[in-house]
Order: structure tokens, then sequence, then C-alpha cells
């Protein structure tokens, strides 16, 4: 079942012991502040890691315009990215194609000497796309954010914090969010080691 935003932010206020707000558009100080800070804290949470839920996959659209310097050609990068950076960059899209690493990226358009990309990005996609345990990570969030505006408590907001985040040396990706970061983990698929003249010399395949 997804959640709307606002729904986010009500369940978080719940769980604070605070009534829920019912619009971002009521007009009271929580609902104003709850939009500001979750529009933030969303954007920020999506765009920090890779979650398999934001993955996209696109041939880049070449431009006519080539790059003044250093490159041939330039392409434009799809208008919902998220992030600046890309999971990998192919000059085909059968299975089985090796990324690339001759390329940059300045702005919204990317620049390489080949005639052809696809591209895996992460995309901006909204509530109703997002798993469940990165909706159950974002209430958590939000109650880290509220907490002190609701309760004027410190202590408890610090203690949200560490079931949110986790211990100090979990560096900030324990608790909550580290179990989220394991469950979208299992999308991913074992990764394996691609032929190499290296390890066929290793491994008595052959001399070098």
């Amino acid at each position: 079942m997804a959640f709307t935003a606002v729904e986010i932010c009500a369940n978080a206020l719940v769980r604070l012991g605070a009534t829920p707000i019912q619009s971002f558009d009521e007009g009271t100080d929580i609902a104003t502040s709850c939009q500001s800070i979750y529009n933030m804290k969303s954007a920020y949470m999506l765009a920090i890691y890779p979650w398999r839920f934001t993955m996209k996959f696109a041939q880049l659209s070449r431009l006519t315009v080539a790059p003044t310097a250093q490159w041939k050609y330039q392409f434009a990068l799809p208008a919902d990215r998220l992030t600046a950076g890309l999971p990998a960059v192919f000059t085909a899209e059968t299975v089985g194609a090796i990324p690339i690493q001759d390329y940059t990226i300045i702005g919204n358009v990317l620049m390489s000497d080949k005639t052809e990309l696809w591209i895996e990005y992460q995309s901006n996609v909204d509530e109703s796309l997002w798993a469940p345990y990165f909706t159950e990570l974002m209430v958590s969030v939000m109650m880290v954010e509220l907490s002190f505006l609701i309760t004027d408590n410190a202590s408890l907001r610090q203690e949200l914090n560490t079931q949110c985040y986790g211990i100090p040396s979990e560096f900030g990706v324990g608790g909550i969010y580290g179990k989220a970061m394991g469950l979208d983990s299992r999308d991913c698929p074992t990764i394996q080691v691609l032929d190499d003249i290296l390890l066929e010399a290793r491994f008595g395949g052959g001399a070098i």
C-alpha cells in the first residue's frame, strides 16, 4: 500500500503522540514545518543511496551541437534524473554489455566519444513507487526531525536519531536506515567476475 507525503508526516506525528495533519495547506505551523522538512529530507534520503526502486534504463538522445573541447559528442540526460552520478553507462543495450568509464558529466549533459549511449540512472520517483522499507524509513526520519519541535525533548531526539541511523560507530548507516539498505540490496543480482587473462593465468588457465 502506497502512502502520500501527508500520510507519512501524519504517521510520524502520531508516533510522537501529536495530532496528525490532514493537509500541508491546513494553515498550521506544524503543517508548514512538515512540508518544508519533508521536501528537503525526502529528496536527500532518495539521493544518498542507489535505491533499486528508483533505477531506470534509457538510451540517451545525442545533441546536434558538439562539445566545445575534449569530447566528440554530447547527450542530454533524462529530466527525471535524481543525482549527478550514474551507476552505469553502456554503448549497447544488450545483456552482458560492459559499462564504460570514458565520459564526463557537466550539468544535465553527458559528453563522450561514443556515438550511442545507454545509461542506468536514479529517477526522482514519487511515494506511490517507493518500496515499503523506504516509506518506513521516511516515517522514522520525520520523527527525528519533528521530535524536538513537538516535544522539546533533546534526549528523545537523540534516541530517535539512534533508532533511525544507528549508533555513532555505524557512521549514520545503521538502525532503520541500515535495515532498509539491506532489504534493498536483495534486489541486486550477485556480481559475477568477468573473464580475465590474469585470472586464467593465476588459476592455471594459461601463461601470460
